[in-house]
């Protein structure tokens, strides 16, 4: 029936900002893919007597613009809103596309772990801390720095001063990261080889005034406004509301984190996912379905980057953390192996003595082995 109509479309975002637009462009693409056709309407939130006054088949609406609600709540069409952040209290009876904040964690310690940076934090200019979208890349941030044993550091002035370098910075925005990179110029600060900064958005205004270019997550608008589109018509085919995230694809290597040719995104996925769950019995199938790839593509890269398998650098990651505990802990060896992945202390016993001919408890007793 669609295919012998237009359909009209109502966006409720604003084309003054690039990422606006460049959503825009990726709704105006998914909607060229189609077999109907689509009248597009832009409106502004102003209007909202005239918008409520016509008949709309589908609606988009940017939720970030707090203002949307009333009218958005009063829309009896098919409606889907978007967010850079979790959304609360949504209007009841429209779909959702919300960033994955806590992917974009993923991707800023994944980056860090494969430089070997133990000590990171999390920055946010001042303009930022009201925003929701950076309180959530905070709290995710830190969050999940803990979880894989790094150091966060609270205040990153005091890291700075204290040289507790190298030192790893996830910010926010690419404002942020700007201006962090202008701090460690005007202070003779090295980048990337005592502060390493990895922005958001990859926002070209932004990169253009960095005096360092930027390494930042690209969040990709484009496709963003493409996932929009294809969410809201597949709510309509199935006839329910649906809820997804949006995941950006990888992060934009520039000079602000140390580049070689093995950089690679899936690479960072994998370490950020085994240093994350080592401790649970995670296998290699694992971590390819976490990175969304195949087995062979991820041994072939992982490799290529880390000169070992998955399964070899689970392996010594899990034995590594043992001996951690091991020296540091006074915990029972069954809780050690336990904590490490290991489905018992018989098990540990076993790799100890393959891998070095002797146990954890004489490993404990004697910490000059090596």
């Amino acid at each position: 029936m669609e295919k012998h109509f237009m359909i009209k479309l109502l966006l409720l975002i604003d084309t003054m900002f690039y990422y606006d637009r460049e959503v825009l462009k990726g709704i105006k693409s998914k909607a060229d893919e189609c077999p109907f056709k689509f009248s597009i309407h832009i409106e502004s939130i102003e209007n909202a007597e005239d918008i409520l006054s016509q008949q709309w088949d589908y609606v988009i609406a940017d939720f970030d613009k707090v203002d949307r609600f009333d009218v958005i709540s009063q829309l009896t069409c098919h409606v889907l809103i978007y967010s850079s952040y979790r959304i609360e209290n949504a209007p009841k009876s429209v779909s959702t596309v919300t960033n994955d904040n806590q992917y974009l964690s993923c991707l800023a310690l994944g980056q860090f772990i494969q430089n070997d940076i133990q000590n990171v934090t999390f920055y946010m200019d001042p303009s930022e801390m009201n925003a929701g979208w950076a309180k959530e890349r905070h709290l995710y941030f830190k969050q999940h720095a803990s979880l894989l044993d790094l150091n966060y550091v609270s205040n990153l002035q005091n890291a700075v001063s204290t040289k507790q370098f190298p030192l790893g910075v996830y910010c926010a925005s690419d404002r942020s990261a700007r201006k962090l990179v202008d701090f460690c110029t005007r202070n003779k600060i090295s980048i990337p080889g005592q502060v390493s900064i990895i922005g958001t958005d990859y926002d070209d205004a932004e990169c253009y005034l960095s005096d360092v270019p930027l390494t930042s997550i690209y969040l990709d608008p484009y496709r963003l406004g493409k996932k929009c589109l294809q969410v809201l018509l597949k709510a309509k085919r199935f006839n329910k509301l649906l809820h997804e995230k949006y995941q950006p694809k990888n992060v934009l290597n520039e000079n602000t984190t140390m580049v070689d040719s093995s950089q690679d995104e899936i690479v960072n996925n994998a370490l950020y996912f085994l240093h994350n769950n080592f401790h649970t019995n995670i296998k290699v199938n694992h971590v390819v379905d976490f990175c969304k790839t195949s087995r062979k593509t991820l041994d072939k890269r992982f490799s290529a980057n880390k000169g070992m398998t998955v399964h070899q650098y689970l392996s010594d990651l899990r034995i590594s953390k043992s001996k951690k505990l091991l020296r540091s802990s006074s915990e029972s060896i069954e809780s050690i192996a336990l904590q490490c992945g290991y489905p018992s202390q018989s098990y540990l016993y076993q790799v100890y003595k393959k891998l070095f001919d002797y146990t954890p408890c004489k490993y404990r007793q004697n910490l000059t082995i090596s």
